[in-house]
């Protein structure tokens, strides 16, 4: 296999050149060789006989060509490196023999593609073969239309490579080729000689084919664009010289506009070259012509700086001149401007010398040496300036002079004032002029930090006080920009002193603008020079502005020099916490309460937190009520919207009231497996204590606990703090109260449910009437009847108690009484156990009344019995949760009676009037005989519409009766009859499908897949229940009693065992409150996996504590270490007389130093927040 491919190798090197198979590149022609085997030959051939194949076409060779195909018809379609098959070779090289022979060959391909999707006449026009190209015309005309991959037809490869001849070859089908055919961007041929600048092959196109060349493409370009951008002279003379001949004078071809407006003579200034220049001049066009931005080709040359076009266009048309010096663009620029914006000094000095004007103005007002100098043309402003330049009328629109824009593009004033020294007094004319902002060089200085423009200002006479149309200095302006070195400079000049009070338009001095950024070293300086605490028009200080924006350093900087602005108020009554909680700047309201700032309210009656519960601030809020030393007074403090600051965070921020809640619970350090190991909760946030009331100005019992359920906040109820104080609540008292009233009610239903069960016995003495003596003798010997007489009167006492207690809280709530179902429930019980009473106790001979009586007493006493379990927390969540699914299940079927109506009137408009000829027989008891009766399928529960609703909820449950309803009938029915069964059995089928099936799986559905939703519920609504039962008791109990059993923190030791009676303990594992925080019941792994992860959290918190603060320790050690060497490098400099960079630059607080400190301050405003 090495040797053949060896041997392959080498003949290929006969076809190709030599340089393929020498050097490191031979094994990828052994590659591709061997992927071209694979691709095209399906069995392994000889590669020699290929190329051997190719060699003869392009020789002409018939025989050999002939021999070698007859051996192998596959060797037609093998292609070379380049994709190309024998057929382009003939092309190629113009065999018409080889063409021939070809085409005589059956199923053969005319139109092959190669590499690069030239067919084979692009192959033909590529190479100039005129004989191939009329062959394939002739033969294959569609070839005229094919297009590569560079999207060229023949037409436009033979333009482009200017093949003249394959031009003319293509010219004698000229009938069979559209000439305006597009390529690439829309360009015809004609576009593609003009950018090539293929003179010869535009002519054949123009003179032979009749090209138009007004013709534009996609862009919107004509010919004479093409070849004017791209600088193609020769294709553009022949362009003109033709359309001339047809009687298309040149001067309107110098008049095409492009897309963009552009002449052709603009077209060739792009280009830059001169001689399409100079044929566009000599062919008529105008250097005055504008495009769509009015600017003329003297300003495209003028912004390239094009003096030799400059020059020969005002040499070609000296006439135009003037007009083209004083014409303006869209922007109102002469062509002066044009060169001076781009720095064209030789150029510059050419169009003064020319005529141009100086003092011209674009449309923002600025003359040429006002615009040089606003682009940093500083040779153009130089030159400018001994030419002449009027320095006392430059102003732009903007009021601004030349020293203004030198200052604001950061030129040198120093070599300026050097290079026009003979113009030095008009120079110095421009210090303290004011542009229409009011601000004068020096303003514009100091705000850049320009130390070495400021030097040279001051030390040519500037003032340091001129203020602008804010009242605002220079030095106002540095301090804003924390431009530290500037401020430095301007208070060490000779007016220093004078502005360093100095206020501005809304009565801030240096010292506020600079609080309100944050520039500590600018505060410090500015301190340490002797500024003064002075109040701004709103009578702030600039610790307000500091904690406005959340600059602790800048505080700190401030209260160590002036200790008693921390509680300063405003006009409004405002101090810095009250910024600080309206910006939301949790870390300076921490630094704040740190300093024992006063939490007060200002001039519309709110303190700080009133505003963070405004905006809905909830990080300064947390940062507040959590603070370590004065979490206490915040949480007591009044605000104006809330009734107390509880019911805000509760209402507005929940989980800020979480975070609170997290705090009550404290647990101990010792490992967690200790029997000495315990849990403290504590209450002082949900209750209100001596001294301490969180809920001010309310006797309300349960207080917090009862905005929680107002607004209904169920996460905050089900907390855990919540939950242990409604259990201490209940194990304090809640407990014996409804384990008393439940054994009153137990004892109720005893006696309820004996004497309905007496009603039930054949006893006539009990319909008889009985006297006083006779009921108290029954209770000393009692019989049957006298026993049922006692029941009745017990049962119709716990009525009248009931119902005197109901009438009184009817009385208490009005209207909100009757929108309570349970209170109407009652009534009912109570009204059905007094008449079920009063019947045994009076001659009612009516059995039925009674006995309707006791089962509604009976039911409802019961029923009542299930829902009185709902106040006890073990087995409540699971009636409520019972009462959530009744509730669903309810308005489920109100919505699908729909349905339950419909099938119940089809069933009964088709059952209830048929009967069978079937004899069914009835046998009389009191006479002994036998009579037969037709059967009526109205018997089967459909004879009125009212049973027949009953019967179908009753299929619903799956009593359908099919054989004897449905299937029976179908075989003892008439014809007439008949119909009505099948159609009624078709109606059963559909009511299977609806009812039995889809709803009932609807059902489950919803039971099982939202019992999550009502799990939640069920829990909001018990805990709710809890709180007013709570609430309720303690309306009603003593405040002796209260004070006695409340308790404002308990501790839980989880691992000790309980003690005491085991009476008691199962009563409480039975009514207590669960173990759980109120989310339900875990399983023995998630709890033991919850504790896991909760003792591995706890023990590496405080090595998270440690590592934060070393982490702390490093930047501040890093900040001061950097501050030490930038201190040491300044000293550096200045002994070693260095020019720094420093010295003429003040970048301000934006350094390295300054961005490391910053960094330790934003650790330090925000660890608090981190930590938690």
């Amino acid at each position: 296999m090495k040797r053949r491919l060896l041997r392959e190798v080498s003949f290929s090197s006969r076809i190709y050149p030599p340089k393929i198979i020498t050097g490191p590149k031979v094994l990828l022609n052994v590659a591709k060789i061997l992927e071209l085997k694979k691709r095209f030959i399906p069995h392994p051939i000889d590669l020699r006989c290929f190329y051997e194949l190719i060699e003869a076409a392009e020789k002409g060779n018939m025989a050999e060509f002939q021999r070698l195909l007859a051996a192998d018809e596959r060797r037609l379609q093998f292609r070379d490196s380049r994709g190309r098959q024998a057929i382009h070779h003939a092309a190629a090289h113009n065999r018409i023999n080889i063409l021939e022979f070809i085409l005589n060959r059956p199923n053969v391909d005319l139109r092959p593609l190669d590499n690069e999707g030239n067919t084979p006449l692009h192959s033909a026009c590529i190479n100039g073969a005129a004989q191939a190209i009329a062959f394939f015309i002739n033969n294959d005309p569609e070839q005229l239309q094919c297009f590569n991959k560079e999207h060229q037809s023949p037409l436009h490869v033979a333009t482009q490579l200017n093949k003249v001849a394959s031009l003319k070859a293509l010219c004698n089908f000229k009938d069979k080729i559209d000439v305006e055919q597009r390529s690439k961007h829309g360009r015809t041929a004609l576009h593609i000689a003009c950018i090539s600048d293929n003179a010869e092959a535009a002519l054949v196109l123009l003179r032979d084919f009749a090209a138009s060349p007004k013709t534009t493409c996609d862009n919107g370009f004509y010919p004479i664009h093409e070849a004017a951008k791209n600088a193609s002279a020769n294709a553009m003379r022949v362009l003109l010289e033709f359309c001339e001949s047809i009687g298309i004078p040149r001067a309107d071809m110098m008049k095409l506009f492009d897309a963009d407006g552009n002449v052709p003579l603009h077209s060739a200034v792009h280009a830059g070259d001169l001689k399409a220049v100079e044929l566009c001049l000599e062919s008529g066009a105008l250097i005055s012509t504008q495009q769509h931005d009015l600017s003329t080709p003297v300003h495209l040359a003028c912004s390239q700086g094009a003096i030799d076009i400059v020059k020969l266009m005002f040499r070609c048309q000296p006439d135009q001149k003037m007009g083209c010096l004083t014409c303006a663009d869209a922007q109102n620029m002469t062509p002066l401007h044009c060169a001076a914006m781009f720095d064209h000094v030789e150029l510059v000095n050419f169009l003064v010398d020319e005529g141009a004007s100086l003092n011209a103005t674009d449309k923002e007002g600025r003359s040429v040496v006002l615009l040089a100098a606003a682009r940093s043309a500083w040779k153009t402003v130089t030159s400018v300036l001994k030419l002449g330049a009027d320095l006392g009328l430059q102003r732009d629109n903007q009021g601004r002079n030349l020293l203004h824009h030198i200052v604001l593009s950061s030129g040198s004033i120093e070599e300026f004032t050097t290079s026009i020294n003979d113009r030095l007094e008009d120079f110095i004319q421009l210090l303290n002029e004011r542009d229409s902002y009011g601000c004068t060089a020096l303003h514009y200085a100091a705000r850049n930090g320009q130390l070495k423009s400021i030097q040279s200002l001051i030390a040519l006479g500037a003032s340091v006080n001129l203020k602008n149309n804010e009242n605002q200095s220079p030095l106002h302006f540095a301090a804003m920009f924390g431009r530290f070195n500037t401020v430095r400079h301007l208070l060490d000049s000779k007016k220093g002193h004078l502005i360093i009070n100095e206020m501005d338009g809304m009565g801030k001095t240096p010292l506020h603008l600079a609080s309100q950024c944050g520039h500590v070293r600018v505060v410090h300086l500015l301190l340490v020079k002797g500024a003064l605490l002075h109040r701004d028009h709103k009578g702030r200080t600039p610790l307000h502005y500091a904690s406005m924006n959340g600059y602790n350093n800048t505080m700190d900087q401030l209260l160590a020099v002036h200790s008693h602005l921390l509680d300063q108020t405003d006009r409004d009554g405002n101090t810095a916490l009250h910024m600080a909680a309206m910006k939301n700047r949790s870390s300076t309201a921490i630094n704040l309460l740190n300093l024992n700032c006063k939490i007060i309210k200002n001039g519309l009656d709110m303190t700080p937190m009133d505003y963070a519960l405004h905006y809905k601030h909830s990080e300064v809020a947390m940062a507040m009520v959590i603070h370590p030393s004065r979490s206490d007074e915040v949480m007591t403090c009044q605000v104006k919207t809330y009734s107390c600051l509880v019911e805000g965070l509760i209402a507005v921020m929940p989980e800020v009231m979480t975070t609170v809640l997290d705090r009550g619970i404290s647990k101990s350090k010792m490992s967690h497996d200790s029997d000495e190991y315990f849990v403290k909760y504590s209450f002082t946030c949900l209750q209100n204590s001596e001294g301490a009331d969180v809920v001010p100005m309310t006797d309300e019992p349960l207080p917090v606990m009862n905005i929680m359920v107002r607004y209904g906040r169920e996460e905050l109820l089900s907390h855990p703090l919540s939950v242990k104080y409604l259990e201490t609540k209940w194990n304090a008292y809640g407990i014996y109260f409804h384990i008393l009233n439940l054994m009153v009610y137990t004892v109720f239903l005893c006696f309820l449910t004996l004497n309905a069960v007496q009603l039930m016995q054949d006893n006539k003495k009990r319909h008889q009437g009985i006297s006083s003596f006779e009921v108290a003798d029954a209770f000393v010997r009692p019989s049957l009847a006298t026993l049922s007489s006692m029941t009745s009167v017990v049962v119709l006492s716990f009525v009248l108690v009931n119902v005197v207690k109901e009438a009184f809280q009817l009385i208490q709530q009005r209207t909100k009484y009757f929108v309570d179902v349970m209170n109407i429930l009652e009534w009912t019980l109570y009204l059905a156990a007094g008449l079920m009473a009063l019947s045994q106790l009076t001659r009612i001979e009516e059995k039925s009344y009674q006995n309707i009586v006791a089962a509604v007493a009976v039911f409802l006493a019961w029923f009542n019995y299930l829902l009185f379990l709902q106040r006890f927390n073990r087995v409540g969540l699971y009636v409520v949760m019972f009462l959530e699914i009744l509730s669903t299940l309810l308005r489920v079927v109100m919505v699908f009676s729909v349905l339950i109506i419909a099938f119940g009137l089809s069933f009964h408009i088709l059952l209830a009037r048929v009967d069978l000829t079937v004899q069914q027989p009835i046998f009389d008891h009191r006479t002994g005989n036998v009579t037969f009766k037709p059967i009526s399928l109205g018997d089967k529960g459909f004879h009125t519409p009212l049973v027949s609703l009953i019967r179908v909820g009753t299929m619903m449950l799956g009593e359908l009766d099919f054989l004897g309803t449905y299937l029976r009938p179908l075989r003892n029915l008439e014809n007439s009859t008949w119909y009505q069964i099948v159609a009624a059995t078709l109606f059963l089928v559909a009511f299977i499908i609806l009812m039995p099936i889809l709803l009932m799986n609807l059902l489950i559905g919803l039971a099982v897949g939202d019992i999550e939703t009502v799990r939640r519920n069920a829990q909001l609504k018990r805990l709710t229940m809890q709180v007013r039962l709570h609430t309720d008791l303690e309306r009603k109990l003593p405040k002796r009693i209260l004070d006695s059993v409340d308790r404002t923190e308990v501790s839980i030791h989880p691992n000790q065992k309980g003690t005491g009676n085991i009476f008691w303990r199962t009563i409480k594992r039975w009514f207590g409150s669960p173990r759980n925080n109120g989310n339900g019941v875990q399983s023995r792994n998630s709890k033991n996996l919850h504790k896991s992860f909760t003792q591995f959290i706890e023990s590496n918190i405080n090595d998270i504590h440690q590592q934060l603060g070393r982490q702390k320790d490093k930047i501040r050690e890093i900040s001061r270490n950097m501050e030490m060497q930038v201190t040491l490098l300044r000293l550096l400099v200045s002994k070693m007389e260095i020019k720094s960079e420093a010295e003429e630059l003040d970048e301000g607080e934006f350094n390295s130093a300054s961005l490391a400190r910053d960094t330790a301050e934003q650790v330090d405003g925000d660890s608090a927040t981190d930590i938690k």
